[in-house]
């Protein structure tokens, strides 16, 4: 009796899927693959029909009202606008300078809880920081930019209050991907680096980072889009109206797309009188945010490659 059920027991335990009655089964492996596989694929192409359709119609009716002579004076005498470049020359320094500060202090921070932290209650609270921060909304960024940078710092109304800003809103995109890049370098990396007796530095800057490089870029990627389109944030802290002169300097006030946009839909007299503006900004600034976007997908294909070599 006793062997009787040990036998069953080691039966019930070792049985797979394929083993089990059919009567058991909903689907069988092959069917529930091909409903998933089916499920994804629909996704996939539902997304790039959205997403065909959005930018399709965009670029279509921006191409429709494209005028060079508007995009690139401060401002059209011959139609009586202000120009495009003013708002396409605060967007360009909005992204770089925020990049600039961003990536740096968010990659230190990753290498920092990554490699030299072994956890515990800070890190803990740092790491639930971090994920806290990413979902202020950026209006509420905005503000704290505000009575920080421009009040307490006493910044003003300024290009560089803005850097700071929006440097504080891409902060824990480029933390949490960098940290995910660094985590995904094998632990044998950091191994044979310190078996060579190499240092903790010099292993993390030679051995770690350039087979992480490609997913820190990615971070860098998905907050170039975001610093390129952020209006709420900036708001606040520099963006004024239009003027002349296509730069104010960076202690100075600026334009940038969104804003642009933004200040023709509440100033505008109706939809026929600046409808052409307003797809036409908006193509200037999808262009805008491809081009960056396209850099540094270059930049993360050359460091795959040079991965790949290694």
């Amino acid at each position: 009796m006793t062997k009787e059920k040990s036998d069953n027991s080691l039966t019930e335990k070792d049985v797979s899927f394929d083993d089990l009655p059919k009567r058991k089964r909903l689907l069988n492996p092959k069917q529930s693959q091909k409903i998933g596989y089916s499920m994804l694929l629909s996704s996939i192409i539902f997304i790039v029909i959205v997403l065909g359709v959005f930018l399709g119609y965009i670029i279509i009716n921006g191409l429709k009202s494209i005028n060079f002579k508007f995009i690139f004076s401060s401002y059209n005498p011959t139609v009586g606008r202000y120009g495009l470049f003013p708002s396409i020359m605060g967007t360009f320094l909005l992204i770089i300078g925020s990049i600039a500060i961003a990536a740096p202090l968010g990659l230190l921070a990753a290498i920092y809880l990554t490699e030299y932290t072994k956890g515990g209650i800070i890190v803990s609270i740092i790491d639930q920081g971090i994920n806290n921060l990413a979902g202020v909304p950026s209006v509420v960024i905005g503000v704290f930019g505000y009575a920080l940078f421009s009040v307490y710092l006493k910044m003003g109304s300024s290009m560089i209050a803005a850097w700071l800003t929006l440097a504080c809103m891409l902060l824990p995109t480029i933390i949490r991907t960098s940290q995910e890049a660094l985590r995904s370098v094998p632990r044998t990396y950091r191994e044979g680096s310190f078996a060579l007796g190499a240092t903790k530095w010099r292993t993390i800057r030679y051995v770690v980072l350039p087979p992480a490089l490609p997913g820190i870029t990615t971070g860098i990627i998905l907050s170039l889009g975001r610093a390129a389109g952020e209006t709420a944030a900036v708001l606040f802290v520099g963006s004024g109206v239009f003027f002349n002169r296509f730069f104010n300097g960076f202690s100075g006030t600026f334009m940038n797309l969104p804003n642009f946009l933004l200040t023709l839909y509440r100033s505008a007299g109706g939809w026929e009188q600046v409808g052409d503006v307003m797809w036409l900004t908006a193509f200037v600034l999808i262009l805008i945010v491809f081009s960056f976007n396209a850099v540094a997908i270059v930049i993360r294909n050359r460091s795959e490659k040079q991965r790949g070599s290694y």
